[in-house]
């Protein structure tokens, strides 16, 4: 196997060096989409659902779905109701999950579950999304409601630990179980791929192998996780965040001019996305790479109209004309971003990522 010699880095510094050690460590491919997650409302155990499940949830068997922050509504809802990055999930969860299994599965551990997965739509890393039939959901971790009560746990929702979540020999047999195997590929769900179990693990050397899902892909990183530790490690490699910083725009402190940490600062992927659907609903101007031209100015505009204030204030200098080249640059990628995913998702380029969070 291929291996990329480049040294990856770990995201979890306080990490023990003793983790890496454990006897029960597995490394997990780390694909490369967006967070999302789906449970069986069942109404055997009504009481063990928050609120915000059962009001998502239209009866019985009915599969509520959500991203990292929101719960964003039921497998039976209407696809236009839905934003149009999570539409091939859904078809997923309509066509590809048992829910009678899932059922099952609530009996087996006195309760509702939480299926977490990796919604396959074109984010950083393009694995042919256009040219072949990928999986469109990716299960990596399952937790029980009785180990925390919510779908949506207070805090930060970033700042996530795994007590409670199913050991990963039960949580691959449980994903086994309720995947539909007869369904088209573009909505199936398949567990992520174990790449290796291991009692040791050395995040500063390890090479990144290539994708499961595209053999001229490298991946993401891996994500080594622990049952006994109760944790999950990411390991992601250089040139992804490099490529990721261009995709999403720069983090301001990593800039090195004043007109990067402008647009850092201020022209995000949802004001591009705000400023196409304007120029196509509002203006009925027709969707394409070739907005670009008036798009780019647009969002400029709407970076001063919003924020002046803050931007006169600012402790650091830029020359405006620089700003116009970082801006349209971004807003191309944005551009054919919300193409791929229309594509993909069969859905309105409008409609992808309006309510996403």
């Amino acid at each position: 196997m291929k291996v990329y010699p480049k040294i990856p880095r770990y995201d979890h510094p306080v990490v023990p060096e003793s983790f890496f050690d454990a006897e029960d460590l597995v490394v997990l491919e780390k694909f490369d989409g967006s967070s999302f997650r789906f449970t069986l409302f069942d109404e055997r155990y009504a009481s063990s659902y928050p609120d915000p499940v059962v009001n998502a949830a239209d009866g019985d068997g009915s599969l509520v779905f959500g991203t990292r922050r929101s719960i964003m509504g039921s497998h039976r809802d209407d696809l236009e109701e839905i934003d149009g990055a999570l539409h091939r999930a859904v078809r997923c969860l309509r066509d590809g999950i048992g829910v009678e299994a899932l059922r099952q599965v609530h009996d087996e551990h006195g309760g509702p579950l939480i299926v977490y997965a990796e919604n396959l739509v074109y984010s950083t890393l393009d694995y042919g999304y256009t040219d072949q039939s990928l999986p469109a959901l990716v299960g990596f971790d399952i937790l029980p409601y009785a180990a925390i009560g919510s779908m949506t746990p207070p805090g930060s929702p970033y700042a996530e630990t795994f007590e409670g979540f199913l050991p990963t020999g039960a949580a691959w047999r449980v994903f086994d179980r309720i995947r539909v195997e007869n369904v088209s590929p573009d909505r199936a769900f398949v567990p992520a791929t174990i790449i290796a179990e291991t009692a040791e693990f050395d995040p500063e050397n390890y090479a990144v192998p290539w994708s499961s899902l595209a053999a001229d892909v490298r991946a993401e990183g891996v994500v080594v996780r622990s049952d006994s530790h109760d944790r999950r490690v990411k390991v992601v490699r250089e040139a992804f965040e490099e490529l990721n910083r261009e995709q999403f725009g720069q983090d301001p402190a990593d800039t090195e001019t004043g007109a990067e940490k402008l647009v850092a600062m201020y022209c995000t992927s949802a004001r591009i996305r705000k400023t196409v659907r304007s120029l196509v609903v509002e203006e009925d101007r027709e969707f394409g790479l070739h907005l670009v031209e008036d798009l780019y100015p647009r969002v400029i505009e709407d970076i001063w109209a919003e924020h002046w204030h803050e931007i006169m204030q600012l402790e650091f200098e830029f020359t405006p004309a620089d700003v116009y080249p970082l801006v349209a640059k971004r807003s191309v990628t944005e551009l054919r971003k919300m193409e791929t995913n229309a594509e993909l998702n069969d859905a309105d380029p409008t409609t992808i990522w309006q309510h996403l969070s």
